[in-house]
């Protein structure tokens, strides 16, 4: 297959690219690893564990991060629900197809990638889960019924995504507490931040970063300061970011799991922890499997069966930004001699094992401006069937397919190369093959 020119990253990556420094660059002191390093440091130093702070204040964390919940809004938000959904894929199949698999990353990719990948998720799920009344609760409900798009006064957006996605920032940053980090990276960053952990070594990290959040939320989630002359107007947006930090506290709190609302964080958590590296036993043939694992987690008790069930009609089978590759039906209704390569690129899949993608091969060459098709079953290679309707093709037929996809290929993999899935990293790192998601015909393969 012959390599793309190498190109800049389009205008949208550098958005998220931006989005991603504003929550992890360390040489930034109003990002958000930043913005809690800093309260760290300062909790350590009034609890007189160290002699030395910079200047005896405690951080201000609130403002910024208000003001980065609103840029991951206008990331994942649109002009309606179709562009609400359209916006998330791209945001979640962008990070899937970007995210770092190197340990020494593991910060970026904790509250860089994953955060954002949450993020995303758990916007879509409160809009499916009010949606389908899996949330029945009045107040929930009448401030999904008074939901404005693109409008950054709607009732819906301040007094619930916008706490919704502070607690997605929240949840796991007691891992950035100092004893939670030398425990997961060592003091100099000598451990394998996915290995696995013994049973005591893993309690006792959950222990710090429990209590590393709540100690987090308790100090810093405050009202702001109100800058303006009317006392009406005062009290109005103190009652309401009242509201807003009790939201946040609740689905913070260790009781959090009693409360129907937790399932909109809970199962994004899990979904993001297996898509996404960070973890030892990450493969990504294996990605979609996930489902199998959130199933799995119903079974033990750990995950509510209905809200991964509707879960599973958002994301499907395979996640956003996976490499799929298919036989393509031809004009007769026959399949082809050959495979070709797509990427999932949408959600809603009307069936949740027959992904919704855009094709970027045409005849083993990469390509510009594809079609979207639905893949079936029976045409994609990561299902038994379709490998074996493949394998009976001659000899001479695959070696010129693989000669054509692989460079380094070998006569005996003849019959055992017969690739699952690919992976679209280096096709999607130029940005003449960025743009997966604008407008493109419909077919079903």
């Amino acid at each position: 297959m012959l390599k793309p020119t190498l190109a800049a990253d389009n205008s949208f990556m550098r958005e998220l690219k931006r989005m991603l420094q504003a929550l992890t660059s360390v040489a930034d002191d109003s990002s958000l690893v930043s913005l809690v390093g800093d309260y760290y440091r300062y909790a350590q130093f009034a609890a007189g564990k160290v002699q030395h702070n910079s200047d005896g204040k405690r951080p201000e964390t609130m403002p910024q991060l208000w003001f980065l919940a609103e840029k991951i809004l206008r990331l994942t938000e649109g002009n309606n629900a179709a562009d609400c959904q359209i916006r998330s894929a791209k945001v979640l199949g962008s990070l899937q197809l970007t995210a770092p698999e190197s340990q020494r990353r593991w910060c970026e990719l904790q509250f860089g990638y994953k955060l954002l990948y949450r993020a995303a998720l758990s916007l879509r799920l409160l809009d499916h889960g009010l949606q389908h009344q899996l949330l029945t609760d009045d107040k929930l409900q009448q401030l999904y019924q008074q939901r404005r798009y693109a409008d950054d006064d709607c009732p819906y957006r301040l007094q619930l995504q916008l706490p919704l996605v502070v607690a997605v920032m929240l949840l796991d940053i007691g891992q950035l507490q100092p004893e939670a980090t030398a425990l997961l990276t060592g003091y100099a960053g000598e451990r394998d931040a996915s290995r696995s952990m013994s049973r005591d070594e893993r309690d006792d990290y959950l222990q710090l970063t429990q209590a590393g959040m709540q100690q987090l939320v308790k100090d810093s989630l405050q009202v702001l300061p109100y800058r303006g002359n009317s006392k009406a107007e005062k009290q109005q947006l103190a009652a309401m970011q009242q509201q807003q930090l009790a939201l946040i506290r609740q689905l913070l709190s260790a009781q959090a799991d009693r409360q129907p609302l937790c399932h909109v964080i809970a199962i994004p958590q899990v979904y993001s922890s297996i898509v996404l590296p960070g973890r030892q036993r990450y493969q990504y043939d294996a990605l979609p499997k996930a489902s199998l694992v959130l199933k799995d987690a119903v079974s033990r008790g750990q995950l509510a069966g209905v809200w991964v069930q509707h879960f599973l009609r958002i994301t499907g089978v395979f996640p956003q930004g996976f490499g799929i590759t298919f036989i393509p039906a031809q004009f007769s209704g026959l399949p082809g001699e050959k495979y070709e390569l797509a990427i999932v690129n949408q959600l809603y899949p009307p069936n949740a094992a027959e992904p919704l993608c855009r094709v970027v091969s045409r005849n083993l060459q990469y390509r510009r401006g594809g079609h979207n098709c639905q893949v079936s079953i029976n045409n994609n290679l990561y299902f038994k069937p379709a490998r074996q309707r493949l394998s009976v093709i001659a000899p001479q037929r695959l070696q010129e397919i693989l000669a054509q996809l692989s460079a380094g290929w070998q006569p005996g993999q003849i019959r055992h190369y017969l690739p699952r899935c690919w992976q679209p990293h280096s096709f999607f790192s130029h940005s003449q093959h960025q743009n997966l998601w604008n407008q493109a015909r419909q077919l079903s393969n």
